[in-house]
């Protein structure tokens, strides 16, 4: 694999001696975005995943992640959003016991999320 990232299985761990100045538990959307910015700060980054390959949950949702608020794309097919409706649709879509702050901060911060990820060299397909 490329940038020194390989896989090693575990029951081929019989020593440990390596040191990072940061450690990451799981490979999934978290793990990687934390990874990339400790990585832009400079820093040498150990990223430790128990399966065979990273996603996490997001793996599961189909590697979907919902960014609305109001996001270039959006705009770009003529769509019409915002945080507030985003919230609502989410607060819905996750049912009862759903925390709504959370849910408030994490649509609050979509568009931000978004420019990050383009940043980032996602590439964003337009349906439009």
């Amino acid at each position: 694999m490329s940038n020194g990232i390989r896989p090693v299985p575990a029951g081929s761990v019989t020593s440990w001696d390596h040191e990072a100045d940061v450690v990451i538990a799981g490979y999934g959307i978290a793990g990687v975005t934390a990874a990339v910015e400790a990585v832009r700060a400079g820093a040498d980054v150990l990223v430790l995943e128990r399966s065979g390959a990273w996603g996490g949950a997001a793996a599961l949702a189909g590697g979907f992640i919902y960014l609305g608020g109001g996001t270039p794309l959006q705009k770009a097919c003529g769509f019409t959003d915002s945080p507030a409706n985003m919230a609502a649709f989410l607060n819905v879509a996750m049912g009862p016991g759903a925390d709504a702050e959370r849910i408030a901060d994490y649509c609050d911060g979509s568009v931000a999320h978004f420019d990050w990820l383009v940043d980032c060299a996602v590439r964003v397909r337009r349906w439009c």
